[in-house]
């Protein structure tokens, strides 16, 4: 188990004062605002080659799209997938791929995911990790169980699934990236990042799916937590939040009653190609990229521009104090 730092705030001989100067240093920069990420430009994918991914829920809808779009871009890719018949059907049909079987609500079943991908990469590293896994079921705590029953527990698996595995996830791939990169920031810190998951309901008020939306607000609140830090590891991590898409997530019936509303839907490829956007541009740190509908984006994703409060002062000097009692640099492994 590596140490945490102590610290002592109203030292100036402090750990705090030592590590500001150590981490000046770093050839990655912290998390600053430079407002939003231009979505316009198609990205290059070249700098990717020969790097080694994880993809969690990777052998089907938004996940297979993401898989595909790396191994486009010549990435060496492991998916994690309890779906066992469509994983191996993509292993044997693109090549750099590999597949592991994985429950990713199971600590156990992830640890394995890392393992093989490890063993996997023709380098041993693990550059990026794509925490896709995530379902959508009937959601029980907003169900009514009737004016003569007592309420019933509701089934929690969507919270296990969404948050929990994807927690499991983040666990990993930090603990991974720090083992990697090394404790201290120097030049030979290879990019890596975390890219989770979200959805349009991490901005959205949508109806009667607490847990579904609870779990996908979640994605933002990991984020948040760690893009300050990361990158004294040379790490990153970003968010991905996909408007509608046909997948198997909802039923073709439920999908074509959205459309026949008039909804226009996102696109798998749109879904992808933001995935590459933002694996490639290693200035792309705390953000979070909406996958949506060409209506209303060029490329079909787009920067919403929501995570920092430019222009609302009250809640910049807030984040300002929030930094001043809990810095980064706090609790970092060294």
């Amino acid at each position: 188990m590596l140490p945490q730092i102590q610290f002592v705030y109203n030292d100036s001989t402090s750990h705090v004062g030592k590590l500001s100067t150590i981490f000046r240093t770093a050839t990655m920069q912290g998390y600053t605002y430079n407002g939003p990420v231009d979505c316009t430009r198609q990205p290059d994918s070249s700098n990717l080659k020969g790097t080694t991914a994880i993809v969690t829920g990777g052998a089907n809808g938004l996940g297979e799209a993401y898989v595909r779009a790396l191994v486009a871009a010549g990435v060496n890719v492991c998916i994690g997938d309890l779906n066992t018949k469509r994983g191996k059907k993509l292993e044997l049909e693109l090549p750099g791929t590999k597949f592991v079987q994985c429950n990713t609500a199971n600590w156990d079943d992830q640890v394995r995911l890392f393992q093989a991908a490890s063993k996997h990469s023709p380098t041993g590293r693990i550059s990026y990790v794509v925490a896709n896994a995530g379902i959508h079921r009937p959601d029980e705590v907003f169900t009514y169980d009737g004016d003569n029953a007592e309420p019933r527990k509701p089934n929690l698996s969507t919270i296990d699934v969404n948050v929990n595995g994807t927690l499991y996830t983040a666990k990993l791939a930090m603990h991974y990236f720090v083992k990697q990169n090394g404790h201290t920031p120097s030049e030979n810190q290879e990019d890596t990042c975390l890219v989770l998951i979200g959805s349009g309901a991490a901005f959205l008020d949508v109806p009667r799916a607490p847990q579904y939306d609870a779990s996908k607000w979640a994605m933002r609140g990991i984020m948040h937590s760690v893009r300050r830090t990361a990158y004294h590891y040379g790490s990153r991590v970003n968010v991905i939040s996909p408007w509608y898409v046909r997948t198997s997530i909802l039923s073709e019936e439920t999908f074509n009653s959205i459309e026949a509303l008039g909804i226009q839907f996102a696109t798998v490829e749109d879904a992808g190609e933001c995935l590459i956007r933002i694996l490639s541009d290693k200035s792309i740190n705390g953000k979070s990229l909406f996958v949506t509908a060409r209506k209303w984006a060029e490329r079909g994703y787009m920067d919403l521009d929501l995570e920092d409060y430019d222009g609302i002062d009250l809640l910049q000097e807030i984040q300002e104090e929030q930094m001043r009692s809990a810095p980064p640099e706090a609790g970092l492994f060294v």
